[in-house]
């Protein structure tokens, strides 16, 4: 069952937007377009060997839960957030290496020059230069980069996710059916808003069509469906407008602070971002430019002009986890060259060991292996959902 339909009043948001117009960007593990309900759904690839054949499908799964046309199994299938977007997908390969950082890189240069507003990427890797200028250069052609901000399940360097913790991109975390923050995310300054990513069924390779699992990867597809439903809403908008307005329209987190280390701006809501009547704020302005914490070699923004808005440089609430900070060098001046060395190892070791305990304390019980960093355990399989008329 796809409960967040039920929560999010869909029937509702599809009088006002059905995603008309947009098309999505999606670099995954590929689209099956012959699934029912992906049929005249997918656009044809820029590359040939698109097909999804990587295990149970996890580029069909995103692609159905941002334009599925619920056609499947007589109407049992599942139904896209934005049933009238269109998707252009971009095959990586899964298991994020160098090789597949190299397929990343040009697929995101690809679709950066594509005629897609939204790029989706439900999947993260380790920082990269060429995978920074990548996504500077999406941003600078208009394009809204949404990302996964990651899954302990597949723990990244240092718990930050790329391409989500780079300045400007939309990092989207996970919550349960109760509006709570999955257990199972990454935190930090890299979450820009929350969608559902819990419990989620969709389309997929396996023996019945259709899988559920859990994790960023699904929330991100969600969020990129919203995000083509106010685009297609505001055809005059740029993405930074689009940005502001999601996270202006956003369900706050319940501590009133507006802006925390595990929800973001807060749970994201069609109802309220196409309803929303306020200032979508300046078209060359990202707001969320200025909130992440990357160094100045990882930034990329989509505009040299751009400032931070007041939003994007508020703080973080005062008791949220403090960053690990590398021991200070030592400047004394000491002439004890093994001294300063094996003060150098020891805090090196103390530090590794410090991270290790954060990562298992935060990590819930370990579930079957992922395939790759960032994404899902494979999908089990799930009986065809109810069926749902549009």
């Amino acid at each position: 069952m796809q409960w967040y339909l039920d929560a999010w009043k869909i029937d509702e948001v599809w009088k006002i937007s059905r995603g008309q117009g947009i098309t999505v960007a999606l670099i995954d593990s590929g689209v099956n377009a012959d699934h029912a309900d992906l049929q005249g759904q997918v656009l044809p690839s820029a590359k040939e060997g698109d097909s999804d054949t990587q295990g149970k499908g996890h580029g069909t799964s995103m692609a159905a839960l941002i334009a599925g046309t619920g056609k499947g199994v007589a109407g049992h299938g599942v139904y896209g957030i934005a049933p009238e977007a269109k998707v252009l997908p971009y095959q990586v390969p899964f298991n994020m290496g160098v090789l597949g950082m190299g397929a990343m890189i040009d697929a995101l240069n690809a679709a950066a020059e594509s005629s897609a507003k939204i790029i989706n990427v439900s999947m993260g890797s380790a920082a990269d230069p060429g995978l920074a200028q990548a996504i500077a250069l999406a941003q600078s052609r208009g394009k809204l980069v949404i990302a996964g901000v990651g899954n302990l399940e597949t723990p990244v360097s240092g718990g930050r996710a790329y391409p989500a913790a780079y300045p400007g991109v939309l990092g989207v975390s996970a919550f349960d059916r109760s509006g709570t923050f999955w257990s199972g995310s990454y935190q930090g300054d890299l979450v820009s808003i929350s969608a559902p990513g819990v419990d989620i069924v969709s389309a997929c390779n396996g023996p019945t069509g259709y899988c559920k699992g859990s994790g960023t990867s699904n929330s991100t597809a969600l969020a990129s469906g919203v995000a083509a439903l106010v685009w297609s809403q505001h055809p005059d908008w740029t993405a930074n407008q689009v940005i502001k307005v999601l996270i202006d329209s956003a369900n706050k987190p319940s501590d009133g602070s507006g802006l925390d280390n595990m929800l973001g701006y807060g749970g994201i809501s069609p109802r309220r971002a196409l309803g929303w009547t306020g200032d979508p704020g300046p078209p060359d302005v990202n707001p969320l430019v200025g909130k992440r914490g990357d160094p100045p070699a990882a930034s990329a923004s989509a505009s040299p002009s751009a400032a931070p808005s007041a939003a994007s440089a508020a703080p973080a609430p005062a008791d949220s986890p403090a960053p690990v900070q590398a021991a200070p060098s030592n400047s004394g001046g000491s002439s004890n060259n093994l001294i300063v060395i094996g003060a150098i190892i020891g805090g090196v070791v103390v530090l590794a060991a410090l991270t290790v305990l954060v990562l298992r304390g935060r990590r819930r019980p370990p579930p079957p292996a992922a395939p790759g960093a960032g994404g899902e355990a494979p999908y089990a399989d799930y009986p065809p959902p109810p069926s749902r008329e549009p």
